[in-house]
């Protein structure tokens, strides 16, 4: 979850257009202005979780915040929300439990190799580094 707090699957909701014209902290939206919602912005501006390091994937990654109904994000949107949900969601989750599943059944230690700066690709439907990223895996058939 908290992955996908700080890195959203969802870009945007469909464009819904203002049935009136309305006033949000102090912005005028007139009516029929286009308004698109961000995940990312939502989730980054949660009043329960804002940090001083924003958004930062290494700082602000802290999936312990989950445990707790006090630290825990009120606003959690990253598959998107209402009639534009994403339809794979089950699908991917099952699929993500099923990987990390098989992984720690196969990995005893990994880490990042030293150094290694993460550069996101942009415009990517799935969040992941531009170039990849090199990480270090010891297994248990290794022997250490």
């Amino acid at each position: 979850k908290e992955t996908m707090r700080i890195k959203p699957l969802a870009a945007g909701g469909a464009i819904r257009f203002a049935q009136e014209t309305l006033v949000v902290e102090g912005k005028q939206i007139p009516k029929g202005y286009g308004v698109v919602f961000n995940p990312y912005l939502t989730h980054a501006r949660d009043p329960a979780v804002r940090e001083e390091n924003g958004m930062d994937i290494v700082e602000a990654f802290k999936p312990e915040r989950w445990l707790n109904d006090e630290t825990k994000p009120t606003e959690y949107m990253p598959w998107g929300i209402g009639p534009r949900f994403c339809l794979g969601y089950n699908l991917a989750q099952a699929e993500m439990k099923v990987f990390l599943a098989l992984f720690v059944r196969k990995v005893a230690a990994y880490e990042m190799v030293a150094g290694e700066s993460v550069e996101w690709k942009r415009l990517s439907i799935i969040p992941k580094p531009k170039d990849g990223s090199l990480i270090r895996v010891t297994s248990f058939s290794d022997g250490s």
